[in-house]
């Protein structure tokens, strides 16, 4: 038989039992945070029984409700837009993670000061919604502190990702590579470099034809700047350049992850020097997984995994010994590690 709550869900309760689960609190509490948001989208006359309802909820009943990553990002919504809520379980809200940035523009501009820096500080958000940063400056609550911070925000956001061409035809690479990793310090600094996952790292087709439009109209320059400030998108796109300046400023981006060095160090239709310069990065190096990827591309020079094999256990040096898509130096690198007590 079909509890209440999924009869709730189903649209099959009238006006007035809806009415009577809100006014005398029917439904265990952690159902009712649930139900609250159904009902009320189904008959907003009843938004001020629900908002009665809500204040007299346990707050850590609503914590636990608004904390919740498996909360429906579109009842986090509704209770951030629609309902007055106590200090503690708004906090918990606007923490949560899997709340919308489209939300949090909609509340920017009215947040009390209590809440501010919850959102200013919620970068991940404000790269998703730049906009939530116009809601945040319309604030009047906003502490100097903040502002300046929206400010830094908003100059790095509205940056263009590459200047004119006509701009830098008369400057070297060298400068044109410089300034770009000077400005994307300062936007590691403020932004913090993309957490990525390997599945992450899969390009999305659209996504990837998009940006090899943007690159085709790009002169080396251009595409040196963007190499090193762009997104990763952009450096997956450009990593495979067969310009050694574009894809080799890649590498040297402040943006790049350990999570695309790993992907990068793995690719065959590279120039050599992109998986040279992924082995002289010394916090890379400390990854063994990465170590080990290097040596078993063919692709990377052989000094280098010639030198890099020295690091390799002896349960990988019997594997590697039997490779026949490494160089024969490397197998016989590995045979000789191996009788010499390696």
């Amino acid at each position: 038989m079909p509890s209440i709550l999924d009869r709730l869900r189903a649209g099959e309760a009238n006006l007035e039992t809806q009415r009577r689960i809100l006014q005398n609190a029917l439904l265990p509490d952690e159902d009712l945070m649930e139900a609250i948001p159904i009902l009320v989208r189904q008959n907003d006359v009843l938004f001020q029984d629900a908002q009665t309802l809500l204040g007299d909820l346990n707050e850590a009943t609503q914590i636990a409700y608004f904390e919740n990553t498996d909360t429906p990002p579109e009842d986090l919504a509704f209770y951030l837009e629609r309902f007055q809520l106590a200090s503690e379980p708004k906090t918990s809200l606007l923490l949560n993670p899997m709340i919308s940035a489209g939300s949090l523009k909609r509340v920017a501009s009215t947040l009390a000061e209590q809440f501010l820096d919850l959102v200013v500080n919620n970068q991940v958000k404000i790269l998703e919604e730049p906009e939530i940063v116009q809601a945040l400056q319309a604030n009047p609550a906003l502490s100097i502190t903040q502002e300046q911070k929206l400010d830094d925000y908003e100059r790095l956001l509205l940056k263009d990702l590459v200047s004119p061409a006509e701009e830098l035809e008369n400057r070297s690479i060298k400068e044109i590579e410089q300034e770009a990793i000077e400005e994307a310090k300062d936007w590691v600094k403020t932004f913090g470099t993309d957490k990525v996952t390997k599945k992450e790292l899969t390009p999305d087709p659209d996504e990837a034809e998009s940006v090899l439009q943007q690159v085709s109209k790009m002169t080396v320059p251009q595409k040196v700047q963007a190499a090193i400030k762009g997104k990763r998108e952009m450096r997956s796109t450009l990593v495979r350049d067969t310009n050694k300046l574009v894809c080799s400023a890649v590498i040297r981006s402040p943006r790049m992850t350990e999570a695309e060095a790993e992907s990068y160090a793995a690719l065959r239709n590279v120039q050599t020097d992109v998986l040279r310069l992924i082995s002289m990065n010394r916090e890379w190096m400390k990854s063994y997984k990465i170590v080990m990827i290097l040596v078993k591309n063919p692709r990377t020079p052989i000094g280098v995994s010639t030198r890099l094999i020295r690091r390799v256990s002896r349960k990988d040096l019997r594997l590697l010994k039997m490779n026949r898509g490494i160089p024969e130096v490397l197998r016989v690198t590995a045979r000789r590690m191996l009788k010499s007590g390696k």
